[in-house]
C-alpha cells in the first residue's frame, strides 16, 4: 500500500491511497460473497452461482459497491495509523482508479487536529486584585437568607393592594372584545413592582380591594413575541382574591439555629469563609482569563470548520438543556428572539472558537512542559470528590470509570497553576466600583 499525504488549508488534509490488484482482489472476493445472495441466475439457486457466471450476466461493477464499503475503511484506517494524522470529522473520499488485475487509488480529505504554534506563555504580566470581605458584604448575604427564609401572610391591617405586595387575582384579557389565547388565568399570584407583566397593568392594581373587580387597558410592547399582540391594546377583566405580605425572620441566634449554626456569630463567620473562597477562586479565574487571553493573542491556530461546527454543536445542546430546565423549548425561544437556529448558531461561533482555542492552548503548553498525571493523583481526586458524596462507596465507584475525564481535569488544572506560577504577578487593590 502506498501513501501520500498532502497538508491543505484550514487543518484540513488530502491522503492518497493506492493498493495493489491482490489487495483490490481481496475486496471483489468479499463482495461476491454478498452479491451472491441477492441475484438471481437461471439454472443456480441464490447464492450458489459461481463468481464468473454472474460476472457474465452483470458485469464485474456488479461487485463494486460491496467491495467499496468493504475496503475503503480498513484502508482509511490504516492510512491514519501510517501517517498519524488525528482526525476530527469523517473523511470524504473519490475513487480515483478501481481496476481489477491493477488495483485501486482513493483520495480521502478530512479536517484533522490543528497545530498549534504557541507564543509567550511564560513571564506574562497579570494584576492581582486584592479585594476584602467586609461586614457590608456579610450582611448582604444575611439579607439573602431571610429572603430565602421568608414568609408570606394575609395582611390584616389594611385592605389596599400597594406597592410590594403578593396579589392572588384572577384575570382574563380581550383583544376587540374577544377572548386571547394564554391571557387568562385563575388564582394567580402576582408581586406588584416585579416588572413581570405588561407594563402597566401591575401599577392600576394598587389601591384596588381584595374582592373588587376592574377592567384594565395596557398596550402590549411593538416587539413583543406574539406577533398578533405586538403593539395591541387590550382589555383585562381583573378580580382581587386576597393581598399577602413578605414577612422576614428576625436576625439573631434563633435564626442561625434555625440553619443549624450555634449562634448568628458562627453563621455570619461561616458566611465570611464562603465569601473568602468565592473571591480567591474569582481571583484565580480573572486572573487565568488573562493569561490565555496573552497567550491566544500571540499563539497562531487554524480551526478547522468541523472542528468550531462540533463546538457549536455542543454550545446549542447545553443551551437547549438550560432552557428545558427553565420551562422554555429551543423552539419557542427562537420564536420569542425573533431568530433562526442558523443566526443562533452564527452568533455562538466566536465563543465556540474562543473555548476551542483556550483547550488547545492548555494541552499545547501541558505537552510542551511535560506536565503529566500520576495513578496516585487520580486516586487522591477521586477520594476527594468521593467524601463530598452522600453514598462515597457509590461515587468512588462511578468516578473509577472516569479515570481519563478526572485525569484531563487534573492537567488541565497543573497547567493552569503552571502558567500562574511563572507569570509576573501584580498585586493591586480592588477598585470599589469593580464590587
Amino acid at each position: 500500500m502506498k501513501v501520500n499525504l498532502e497538508q491543505l488549508e484550514n487543518s484540513r488534509v488530502k491522503v492518497t491511497v493506492e493498493v495493489d490488484g491482490a489487495k483490490l482482489e481481496e475486496g471483489l472476493d468479499h463482495a461476491y460473497r454478498h452479491v451472491a445472495k441477492r441475484v438471481q441466475i437461471p439454472g443456480f439457486r441464490k447464492g450458489k452461482a459461481p463468481r464468473k457466471i454472474i460476472e457474465r450476466y452483470y458485469g464485474i461493477e456488479i461487485f463494486y459497491e460491496d467491495a467499496l464499503d468493504y475496503l475503503v475503511p480498513r484502508l482509511y484506517e490504516a492510512a491514519v495509523e501510517e501517517t498519524q494524522i488525528n482526525p476530527v470529522d469523517q473523511p470524504s473520499f473519490d475513487i480515483n482508479k478501481i481496476e481489477p488485475g491493477e488495483g485501486l487509488s482513493i483520495t480521502f480529505e478530512v479536517d484533522v487536529y490543528p497545530e498549534v504554534q504557541l507564543g509567550q506563555y511564560i513571564g506574562l504580566p497579570v494584576e492581582k486584585k486584592i479585594r476584602t470581605v467586609t461586614d457590608a458584604d456579610i450582611d448582604a448575604e444575611l439579607e439573602q437568607l431571610r429572603l430565602q427564609h421568608s414568609e408570606l401572610v394575609t395582611v390584616e391591617n389594611r385592605d389596599q393592594i400597594q406597592e410590594g405586595d403578593f396579589v392572588n387575582l384572577d384575570f382574563k384579557g380581550y383583544l376587540e372584545g374577544k377572548p386571547f389565547p394564554g391571557g387568562a388565568a385563575a388564582g394567580y399570584t402576582l408581586r406588584i413592582g416585579s416588572g413581570q407583566f405588561i407594563p402597566g397593568f401591575e401599577e392600576q392594581l394598587i389601591g384596588l380591594k381584595v374582592g373588587e373587580e376592574k377592567e384594565i387597558q395596557v398596550t402590549f410592547p411593538e416587539d413583543y413575541h406574539a406577533q398578533h399582540l405586538a403593539g395591541k391594546e387590550v382589555t383585562f377583566a381583573v378580580k382581587i382574591n386576597s393581598i399577602k405580605e413578605r414577612v422576614l425572620p428576625e436576625l439573631n441566634d434563633d435564626f442561625a439555629k434555625d440553619l443549624e449554626y450555634v449562634s448568628l456569630a458562627e453563621l455570619r463567620e461561616d458566611i465570611r469563609k464562603r465569601l473568602e473562597e468565592a473571591i480567591t477562586h474569582g481571583t484565580k479565574h480573572e486572573m487565568e482569563n488573562r493569561l490565555i487571553e496573552q497567550i491566544t493573542d500571540s499563539s497562531t491556530i487554524v480551526l478547522p470548520k468541523s472542528m468550531i461546527s462540533q463546538q457549536v454543536d455542543y454550545m446549542l445542546n447545553q443551551f437547549q438543556t438550560t432552557l428545558l430546565y427553565s420551562g422554555m423549548t429551543l423552539e419557542r425561544y427562537l420564536e420569542q428572539a425573533k431568530k433562526t437556529e442558523a443566526e443562533l448558531r452564527s452568533e455562538m461561533e466566536p465563543e465556540a472558537v474562543k473555548q476551542l482555542k483556550r483547550s488547545l492552548i492548555l494541552e499545547a503548553v501541558a505537552e510542551k512542559e511535560g506536565i503529566s498525571v500520576s495513578d496516585e493523583e487520580i486516586d487522591r481526586k477521586i477520594d476527594e470528590m468521593a467524601q463530598d458524596n452522600a453514598n462515597p462507596e457509590q461515587a468512588r465507584a462511578n468516578l473509577e470509570s472516569s479515570r481519563s475525564r478526572l485525569a484531563n481535569m487534573i492537567k488541565i488544572d497543573k497547567t493552569w497553576d503552571f502558567l500562574l506560577a511563572n507569570a509576573q504577578v501584580t498585586e493591586v487593590p480592588d477598585e470599589p466600583e469593580a464590587k
